[in-house]
């Protein structure tokens, strides 16, 4: 291996550097030692492979120390590269204050330059998982910080819904984040976008993203992948007989769709590694696929994905069909309850569970987790609002946000309603010849507190059965009820269906995915 650490949690960098994990000796999961005592297995540290000989089977490796260079025989070979940062090439990206985050030495070095010097600004360059831990990280330690992205959003790999309405909560923290910019150059104090803007800057992350390192496994002809990474069967094998590839520089398997994806996620490089080193020795061992799940903090919020998004959705060609959900993390009853907007993908013709979405400030891990499990089950929606999950106040609700938002979806394929998304209203109202009444049916302060949807009508849900005969009285005219979560305004969309309205809509997820969305 190229450096000198064998099992590392670079996941766990950034904590490192907030202090959050106090020794560097934390990080180090395993050590040369460690295996050499444990395992019987020589660890070579400072050797970079630069040759493959897949015919004879062996290896060529170079010391970095002293140059010096030999040959290893295998008869398997396990190939686990990893990934390599994207590193953009700018005028003063060599200056002192300029950083990346993806070794030990880095977090390392990253710390004790804050703690050696007063580093009042910081510019991170990339607003997805890595740049925003580092965002929370820096203003822990009382930093200013100016995220900047190409992006039109933060966090990719999210939809662009869930991320603003992420945004919307974390800003308040203090992080100023500049999307559809970047650096075009860097001086010791300051950073210069292409807008030309000039932003203080004592402190510069880099924190694009990475790719799979495959430059070995092209020198050896491997197959690679339509992702770009290194091609491997369910068993981790290549296209070469006897090696083996696994980690960050390896093609997944999309579990929904069978289709070929990559994320460079840790979760499903430890599982590639155990079956490329039980394949290699002889077993035979299987991985079927992965979700891409993964979950982000940004004090005291957080946002979670597993599945499809929209936008990967529409990238496969699977057709969908798109829920939200507001519901507390606890029984409403119980003080402290916290909003989770959770949003689902559900196949419209079977109702199986395609994808998942969550943001809030507790328990978004916990549901998540529920929801990657019931898509790796290929469960439908109906069996979600089934699920028997564990209630007591403290921790959830009798309808647990999960089994809220299977109901809700199951009730949308059984025909009680006809939803809306707010994507679709922003579009509808836009557009269309035919424009629909809105009706708001949440009560009068919270109205006044954050306004409505246009030129709409109120009426709260509990007066709408003496008020409605005020609403118009054609059957056909178009209605589009909404409240806050979408829960109210799925009952006044009933109780108008009821009374003959044929083309009533319910917002789903109300007025916070209406926010949440930007419409």
């Amino acid at each position: 291996m190229r450096g000198m650490g064998v099992s590392f949690a670079n996941c766990g960098l950034p904590y490192y550097v907030s202090r959050e994990i106090e020794s560097v000796d934390d990080l180090l999961l395993e050590t040369p030692e460690s295996f050499r005592d444990r395992f019987g297995v020589r660890v070579l540290t400072h050797q970079e492979v630069i040759e493959v000989d897949t015919a004879g089977q062996r290896v060529l490796s170079v010391s970095r120390d002293t140059g010096e260079s030999a040959w290893f025989p295998y008869d398997a070979l396990i190939l686990a590269p990893g990934a390599r940062p994207m590193t953009p090439t700018l005028p003063g990206s060599d200056r002192e204050h300029v950083f990346q985050l993806r070794t030990v030495p880095d977090a390392v070095r990253l710390r004790d330059y804050i703690e050696s010097r007063p580093v009042r600004h910081a510019v991170i360059l990339g607003a997805g998982f890595i740049g925003l831990e580092m965002a929370e990280v820096l203003t822990r330690r009382q930093i200013s910080v100016t995220l900047v992205d190409r992006a039109p959003q933060i966090l990719p790999p999210v939809d662009v819904d869930l991320a603003q309405y992420f945004l919307a909560r974390i800003q308040p923290s203090g992080i100023d984040v500049r999307l559809q910019q970047t650096i075009d150059a860097i001086s010791d104090d300051h950073v210069r976008l292409t807008s030309g803007e000039v932003i203080p800057a004592d402190l510069v992350i880099f924190a694009l993203g990475v790719r799979p390192d495959v430059t070995l496994a092209q020198q050896m002809g491997l197959r690679l992948g339509t992702t770009g990474a290194i091609w491997v069967d369910s068993g981790m094998r290549t296209s070469i007989p006897q090696v083996f590839a696994a980690g960050d520089a390896v093609e997944k398997r999309d579990l929904v769709t069978g289709q070929p994806a990559w994320w460079p996620l840790a979760g499903v490089a430890n599982k590639e590694g155990r079956v490329a080193g039980t394949n290699a020795v002889g077993g035979n061992a299987e991985l079927s696929g992965a979700l891409g799940t993964a979950i982000l903090r940004v004090d005291p919020y957080t946002a979670a994905v597993t599945g499809l998004t929209e936008k990967t959705a529409a990238a496969r060609h699977v057709a969908y069909q798109v829920m939200y959900t507001v519901k507390g993390d606890h029984a409403g009853y119980y003080p402290g309850a916290q909003d989770l907007l959770t949003k689902i993908l559900f196949d419209p013709e079977s109702g199986r569970l395609l994808g998942a979405q969550i943001a809030g400030r507790v328990g978004v891990d916990k549901r998540v987790d529920v929801l990657a499990t019931a898509i790796a089950a290929r469960m439908t929606v109906d069996a979600l609002g089934e699920l028997d999950l564990a209630y007591a106040p403290p921790f959830g609700a009798a309808k647990d946000a999960v089994i809220i938002t299977g109901m809700a979806a199951d009730n949308v394929r059984r025909g009680l309603v006809n939803p809306i998304t707010a994507g679709e209203l922003k579009k509808w109202l836009a557009n269309a010849d035919e424009k629909p009444m809105l009706l708001d049916v949440r009560n009068p302060d919270e109205v006044h507190e954050t306004g409505g949807i246009g030129s709409f009508f109120h009426v709260p849900l509990d007066d709408l059965r003496q008020k409605v005969e005020e609403l118009p009285s054609s059957p056909d005219q178009p209605l589009v009820v909404y409240c806050r979560s979408g829960h109210r305004s799925y009952v006044a969309a009933r109780m108008l269906i009821q009374r003959g309205y044929r083309r009533v809509y319910n917002l789903v997820g109300g007025m916070t995915a209406w926010q949440a969305a930007g419409a």
